[in-house]
Protein backbone atom coordinates (compact mmCIF):
# COMPACT_ATOMS: atom_id res chain seq x y z
CA UNK A 1 0.00 0.00 0.00
CA UNK A 2 1.52 3.53 -0.94
CA UNK A 3 1.94 5.98 1.55
CA UNK A 4 2.95 9.53 1.02
CA UNK A 5 4.57 11.52 4.22
CA UNK A 6 4.16 15.32 3.32
CA UNK A 7 7.90 15.80 5.05
CA UNK A 8 9.71 14.76 2.29
CA UNK A 9 8.32 17.27 0.29
CA UNK A 10 9.75 20.47 1.33
CA UNK A 11 11.29 21.48 -2.28
CA UNK A 12 7.66 21.14 -4.11
CA UNK A 13 6.19 24.25 -4.45
CA UNK A 14 2.03 24.41 -3.06
CA UNK A 15 0.66 27.93 -2.85
CA UNK A 16 -2.18 27.93 -0.95
CA UNK A 17 -4.28 30.49 0.83
CA UNK A 18 -4.23 32.22 -2.55
CA UNK A 19 -7.12 34.35 -1.78
CA UNK A 20 -4.38 36.72 0.90
CA UNK A 21 -1.96 38.35 -1.56
CA UNK A 22 0.10 39.21 1.46
CA UNK A 23 -0.20 35.21 2.79
CA UNK A 24 3.25 33.39 3.67
CA UNK A 25 1.49 30.28 2.27
CA UNK A 26 1.74 31.78 -1.45
CA UNK A 27 5.37 30.77 -1.02
CA UNK A 28 4.10 27.41 0.57
CA UNK A 29 5.29 24.18 -0.47
CA UNK A 30 3.42 20.32 -0.28
CA UNK A 31 5.55 19.82 3.08
CA UNK A 32 3.87 22.61 4.69
CA UNK A 33 0.17 22.51 3.23
CA UNK A 34 -0.01 19.10 1.18
CA UNK A 35 -1.90 16.96 3.63
CA UNK A 36 -4.93 16.53 1.62
CA UNK A 37 -3.17 15.46 -1.49
CA UNK A 38 -1.18 12.96 -0.14
CA UNK A 39 -4.20 11.65 1.35
CA UNK A 40 -5.97 11.68 -2.12
CA UNK A 41 -3.24 9.85 -3.60
CA UNK A 42 -3.13 7.53 -1.45
CA UNK A 43 -7.10 6.85 -1.77
CA UNK A 44 -6.71 6.79 -5.64
CA UNK A 45 -4.12 3.95 -5.14
CA UNK A 46 -5.90 2.03 -2.44
CA UNK A 47 -9.11 2.02 -4.27
CA UNK A 48 -8.01 2.08 -7.92
CA UNK A 49 -5.35 -0.11 -9.95
CA UNK A 50 -4.44 3.67 -11.19
CA UNK A 51 -2.09 5.95 -9.40
CA UNK A 52 -2.29 10.16 -8.99
CA UNK A 53 1.19 11.99 -9.03
CA UNK A 54 1.68 14.34 -6.16
CA UNK A 55 2.34 16.93 -8.67
CA UNK A 56 -1.13 15.92 -10.45
CA UNK A 57 -2.90 15.98 -7.99
CA UNK A 58 -1.48 19.73 -6.55
CA UNK A 59 -2.01 20.53 -10.19
CA UNK A 60 -5.73 19.84 -10.07
CA UNK A 61 -5.74 21.42 -6.64
CA UNK A 62 -4.88 25.02 -7.92
CA UNK A 63 -6.71 24.42 -11.27
CA UNK A 64 -9.76 23.86 -9.40
CA UNK A 65 -9.19 26.28 -6.88
CA UNK A 66 -9.23 24.33 -4.08
CA UNK A 67 -6.15 26.45 -2.56
CA UNK A 68 -7.75 29.52 -1.81
CA UNK A 69 -7.06 29.17 1.67
CA UNK A 70 -5.06 27.74 3.77
CA UNK A 71 -4.14 24.03 2.96
CA UNK A 72 -6.56 22.31 -0.02
CA UNK A 73 -10.48 22.17 0.17
CA UNK A 74 -11.31 18.65 -0.04
CA UNK A 75 -14.86 19.42 -0.18
CA UNK A 76 -13.80 20.91 -3.33
CA UNK A 77 -11.08 18.80 -4.44
CA UNK A 78 -12.72 15.53 -3.75
CA UNK A 79 -15.30 15.12 -6.32
CA UNK A 80 -13.04 16.15 -9.09
CA UNK A 81 -10.65 13.07 -8.09
CA UNK A 82 -13.43 10.41 -7.52
CA UNK A 83 -15.20 11.69 -10.89
CA UNK A 84 -11.37 11.21 -12.54
CA UNK A 85 -10.48 7.76 -10.67
CA UNK A 86 -14.27 6.42 -11.22
CA UNK A 87 -14.61 6.59 -7.66
CA UNK A 88 -18.00 6.90 -5.16
CA UNK A 89 -17.55 9.79 -2.92
CA UNK A 90 -19.50 11.37 -0.17
CA UNK A 91 -18.90 13.19 3.49
CA UNK A 92 -20.11 12.87 6.77
CA UNK A 93 -19.54 13.71 10.28
CA UNK A 94 -20.90 10.12 11.45
CA UNK A 95 -17.98 8.26 12.77
CA UNK A 96 -20.12 5.25 12.36
CA UNK A 97 -20.82 6.14 8.85
CA UNK A 98 -17.14 6.18 8.39
CA UNK A 99 -16.22 2.89 9.88
CA UNK A 100 -18.92 1.12 7.39
CA UNK A 101 -17.48 2.56 4.55
CA UNK A 102 -14.37 0.71 5.19
CA UNK A 103 -15.35 -2.41 6.33
CA UNK A 104 -17.62 -2.66 2.82
CA UNK A 105 -14.26 -1.88 1.35
CA UNK A 106 -14.04 1.90 1.21
CA UNK A 107 -11.30 4.18 2.04
CA UNK A 108 -11.82 7.36 4.23
CA UNK A 109 -10.24 11.31 4.87
CA UNK A 110 -10.68 12.24 8.32
CA UNK A 111 -10.42 15.88 8.69
CA UNK A 112 -8.68 16.53 12.18
CA UNK A 113 -9.24 19.95 13.80
CA UNK A 114 -6.39 20.25 16.31
CA UNK A 115 -5.64 21.88 19.64
CA UNK A 116 -9.21 23.49 21.04
CA UNK A 117 -9.28 27.67 21.72
CA UNK A 118 -10.34 26.54 25.25
CA UNK A 119 -7.24 24.95 25.84
CA UNK A 120 -9.13 21.90 27.34
CA UNK A 121 -8.61 19.42 24.22
CA UNK A 122 -4.69 18.80 22.47
CA UNK A 123 -4.97 17.40 19.18
CA UNK A 124 -4.00 13.78 18.22
CA UNK A 125 -3.06 14.25 15.12
CA UNK A 126 -2.06 17.16 14.70
CA UNK A 127 -1.87 21.11 16.27
CA UNK A 128 -3.88 22.57 13.55
CA UNK A 129 -5.58 21.51 11.20
CA UNK A 130 -4.97 18.24 9.35
CA UNK A 131 -5.91 15.38 7.05
CA UNK A 132 -5.23 11.70 7.61
CA UNK A 133 -6.30 8.22 5.47
CA UNK A 134 -8.42 5.85 7.28
CA UNK A 135 -7.93 2.37 5.52
CA UNK A 136 -9.15 0.27 7.55
CA UNK A 137 -11.34 -0.65 10.48
CA UNK A 138 -12.15 -3.45 13.42
CA UNK A 139 -14.03 -3.98 16.61
CA UNK A 140 -11.72 -1.91 18.19
CA UNK A 141 -9.11 0.67 15.95
CA UNK A 142 -8.51 2.08 12.97
CA UNK A 143 -5.81 1.70 10.95
CA UNK A 144 -4.65 5.24 9.50
CA UNK A 145 -2.09 6.39 7.52
CA UNK A 146 -0.98 10.17 8.08
CA UNK A 147 0.91 12.20 6.11
CA UNK A 148 3.04 13.86 8.55
CA UNK A 149 4.00 11.31 10.76
CA UNK A 150 7.08 11.17 12.40
CA UNK A 151 9.37 10.05 15.22
CA UNK A 152 8.03 11.06 18.48
CA UNK A 153 4.87 12.34 17.19
CA UNK A 154 2.71 10.65 19.50
CA UNK A 155 5.18 10.66 22.50
CA UNK A 156 4.24 14.37 23.59
CA UNK A 157 1.56 15.22 26.40
CA UNK A 158 -1.71 15.04 25.49
CA UNK A 159 -1.15 12.27 22.58
CA UNK A 160 0.81 9.53 24.32
CA UNK A 161 -1.15 6.21 24.46
CA UNK A 162 -3.64 7.18 22.36
CA UNK A 163 -1.88 6.39 18.97
CA UNK A 164 -0.51 2.73 18.15
CA UNK A 165 2.52 3.21 15.34
CA UNK A 166 3.89 0.09 13.40
CA UNK A 167 6.23 1.30 10.50
CA UNK A 168 3.88 3.60 8.49
CA UNK A 169 0.61 2.61 9.87
CA UNK A 170 -1.25 4.22 12.84
CA UNK A 171 -3.81 2.54 15.10
CA UNK A 172 -6.40 4.32 17.12
CA UNK A 173 -9.50 3.77 18.83
CA UNK A 174 -12.71 4.71 17.17
CA UNK A 175 -13.41 7.17 19.98
CA UNK A 176 -9.81 8.88 19.56
CA UNK A 177 -10.68 9.71 15.77
CA UNK A 178 -13.95 10.93 16.45
CA UNK A 179 -13.00 13.49 19.25
CA UNK A 180 -10.13 14.63 17.20
CA UNK A 181 -12.71 15.64 14.34
CA UNK A 182 -15.69 16.61 16.21
CA UNK A 183 -14.99 20.14 15.37
CA UNK A 184 -14.79 19.69 11.84
CA UNK A 185 -17.81 19.85 9.37
CA UNK A 186 -17.63 17.21 7.84
CA UNK A 187 -15.07 15.35 9.85
CA UNK A 188 -15.09 12.74 7.22
CA UNK A 189 -14.44 12.16 3.26
CA UNK A 190 -16.07 8.80 2.00
CA UNK A 191 -14.31 7.42 -0.97
CA UNK A 192 -15.70 3.83 -2.70
CA UNK A 193 -15.43 2.12 -5.62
Amino acid sequence: MKYINQLLYEDVPYPTDVKNPDSPMLKGSIKRAGCGLCCLCMVVDRLTTQSLPLEECRDLAIEHKANLDPGTDLKVLSPVIAEKFGLKYRSTSDTQQMIRCLQNGGCAIANVGGDRDDGKYIGVFSHGGHYITVVSADEKELCILDPSLKEGKFDEEGRKGKVRVEGNFAYCDPQVLARDTDNRDPSYYLFTR
